[in-house]
């Protein structure tokens, strides 16, 4: 694998791609320690680490998708069969499959949960721009099963723990083009 070769080549290159359009191989377990190494990178003010991963290996993924269906069961009675079914198989989107968990701190005089949310965005993003530098891509996916109590539990969660997102990652079927100039012409303006 190979990705783009400088900083700034891996910021302005990155894209997040449909789980559609990420295939095996994913990253190997010396890579993902890799890439969540980066993740330690944030802005962590007091060190307080209020984020981590959860690897979600193949053999559980099944596990996940009868959370998912319970928890889209339970979100909506009425939801047919093929409802049920479309949840259970976002488990399987992707080649890995890791779950983004936030852990804030509310009562910590000098760190505020705002900020404790942006470490924990800066970590996930540095994670996607380390997995993109070698040569992966990969996307965030959230939605109501990440707020449900079912996938929680199933996960294991504690009470100050969030589910913020899964991260899904694979290989690029293709590479992207690169970005418009139009896509960043409403990120800076002048107080005027």
């Amino acid at each position: 694998m190979s990705g783009p070769s400088t900083l700034l080549d891996v910021i302005l290159s990155r894209r997040s791609l449909s789980p559609k359009r990420l295939m095996h191989p994913a990253p190997s377990p010396g890579q993902l320690k890799t890439i969540v190494q980066a993740s330690a990178a944030a802005p962590d003010h007091k060190k307080l680490r209020p984020f981590r991963f959860i690897l979600i290996p193949d053999h559980k993924r099944s596990d996940l998708a009868s959370a998912f269906r319970e928890a889209k069961r339970a979100r909506d009675p009425s939801s047919t069969d093929d409802d049920l079914d479309r949840a259970a198989s976002k488990a399987h989107n992707g080649p890995m499959l890791l779950a983004l968990v936030v852990r804030t701190i509310r009562d910590d005089p000098r760190v505020s949960v705002l900020d404790q949310h942006i470490c924990a965005g800066a970590a996930v993003e540095n994670l996607l721009l380390a997995a993109h530098s070698l040569g992966f891509g990969g996307c965030l996916r959230s939605g109501t099963s990440a707020t449900s109590r079912t996938v929680r539990e199933a996960l294991h969660l504690d009470g100050s723990e969030d589910l913020a997102a899964f991260v899904i990652l694979g290989t690029p079927q293709k590479p992207h083009g690169p970005p418009r100039d139009d896509e960043f012409a409403s990120l800076l303006t002048t107080w005027d």
